[in-house]
């Protein structure tokens, strides 16, 4: 193809985009052709030339893009398109001077800018930008509320390098608001789960705070210590201590409450043998669904009446509760991390007539309280009159109690 029809093909190429692009915007169709006008009046962004990068529409469309975003949101306009006058300079500060131009009521960082172009989005992103450009601070943001945002950590992100994007940028004024360097939050950003928002977000920060304590450290030993913490407080077991060990993290409570940084080093290098040595954890010959939790204190119940014998015990192991929700048909097997931590405990009546056993009931205690939270028969159904009885007759025994209970 020769370099004239190269430049003809990609200008159809553009002009279908655009036409495409305007017939998406009926409420704002002629907003949208006037700043298309603007651009190729005063600029050369989109205006094909063969030999050059804008050959390839990629960089055309991330501008028609920016217009229809701009457009949508014309309302927020402060000054005409018409009255633009681009710098000249690259055509990402041209499209940056046209966003300030039509929004910019007060100064928003440079690295704003993108988020009008940028493929993957988030409607907040632009929402911020225009918070901004009223002058508003990032504290007042109302989208960002489970951040705790400190005005020292406000004023920095207003201040965050042009080459870091949106999230970073917070999270770069984030790291130097507790005193750390721009070095320690830029490993954080670029090498970790820290880039980006986090499921606790009060946590990281004591991670984040530890680190700017123990500083210097190597960028490798920040890198696997971030690393380590996810690992043992957030993702499932199954993955980091191995098949069977469940979906609930190693060890959810993990904190540096009380640690330095020799202790945390020492249990990145020998954590499984503590958790093994603490019960946490299985010793290699038990299979993880087989290792049982501790018993609570209240006992077991076995009646028997005319040749038929009830008993209600404890299920102590996942194996144990993923075989009773299996037979009972219900949920109960989402229970293993709370039983395996003290905070409730799963137990299961039995009626045995002759060789014959049968599960009749799945029973929650709290076993502080001492409380019948819930009991289920199969598929979740009403327990009948005698299993009831059974049931009152084992409340009255470990003095227990529910609500409900006839």
């Amino acid at each position: 193809m020769t370099s004239q029809n190269q430049k003809h093909h990609a200008s159809r190429r553009l002009d279908d985009l655009i036409t495409h692009c305007a017939q998406k915007l009926p409420k704002h169709r002629k907003q949208f052709w006037k700043l298309i006008y603007v651009i190729r009046d005063k600029t050369s962004l989109l205006s094909p030339r063969a030999g050059t990068a804008y050959t390839n529409p990629t960089c055309a469309e991330q501008i028609v893009r920016s217009c229809e975003r701009m457009v949508r949101r014309r309302y927020n306009w402060q000054r005409y398109p018409e009255a633009w006058v681009p710098p000249d300079a690259s055509p990402f500060v041209q499209m940056r001077s046209l966003v300030q131009h039509l929004f910019d009521q007060y100064a928003v960082p440079n690295f704003m800018a993108s988020v009008w172009w940028k493929k993957q989005y988030a409607s907040w992103e632009l929402a911020l930008y225009l918070h901004l450009a009223k002058g508003l601070s990032l504290r007042q943001f109302s989208v960002l509320n489970h951040l705790r945002i400190t005005r020292r950590m406000a004023a920095l992100f207003m201040q965050a390098p042009d080459d870091l994007r949106l999230i970073e940028s917070i999270r770069w004024g984030h790291v130097l608001s507790l005193g750390g360097d721009d070095r320690l939050a830029r490993i954080l950003i670029s090498q970790t789960c820290l880039g980006m928002f986090t499921r606790d977000e009060e946590f990281w920060e004591t991670v984040i705070r530890f680190l700017i304590q123990n500083q210097p450290l190597s960028a490798e030993e920040i890198v696997e210590m971030v690393r380590f913490i996810h690992e043992q407080r957030f993702e499932p077991a199954e993955i980091v201590w191995g098949r069977g060990a469940g979906d609930d993290p190693v060890q959810p409570e993990f904190t540096l409450r009380g640690r330095t940084l020799m202790s945390l080093r020492r249990h990145q290098a020998n954590w499984r043998s503590e958790l093994i040595e603490k019960g946490f954890m299985p010793p290699p010959h038990v299979h993880p669904l087989d290792f049982p939790w501790q018993r609570s204190e209240i006992s077991s119940f076995r009646f028997e009446e005319e040749g038929t014998a009830w008993t209600i015990d404890e299920l102590l192991t996942p194996r144990e509760l993923r075989n009773e929700g299996r037979i009972m048909q219900h949920c109960v097997a989402e229970y293993i991390s709370d039983c395996a931590r003290g905070k409730t405990t799963i137990w299961s009546m039995k009626c045995h007539e002759g060789k014959q056993k049968r599960r009749t009931l799945t029973i929650e205690v709290a076993p502080k309280a001492k409380v019948i939270l819930q009991a289920s028969g199969k598929q979740n159904c009403t327990p009948s009159v005698k299993v009831s009885e059974i049931l009152n007759r084992w409340a009255k025994q470990e003095s227990l109690w529910y609500e409900t209970m006839a």
